[in-house]
């Protein structure tokens, strides 16, 4: 549920918005869409580092990973075929 605060600006708004004749409010909304349009391409931006950089971590740790078995998995073989 809505503060009162909140309520009373979603009131001085609704009030604002319908005193704005239309070229005031358009261009009102336009800056509004060109506002969200540039924190949505930063954002966008963020977001595409953060899962790139994920995708390059588990990438490095399954590369080390892989290593490490196959290191352990030559060990034993090794030492499995010169025990006889």
């Amino acid at each position: 549920m809505a503060t009162n605060r909140g309520m009373l600006n979603n009131l001085e708004f609704e009030t604002l918005i319908k005193s704005m004749n239309d070229r005031t409010l358009l261009e009102f909304t336009a800056r509004q869409v060109y506002e969200v349009k540039t924190i949505t391409f930063r954002l966008k931006k963020r977001v595409d580092n953060l899962e790139n950089r994920d995708r390059k971590f588990f990438g490095t740790i399954g590369g080390i990973s892989g290593a490490i078995g196959a290191s352990i998995v030559a060990a034993l073989n090794f030492l499995l075929k010169n025990g006889r």
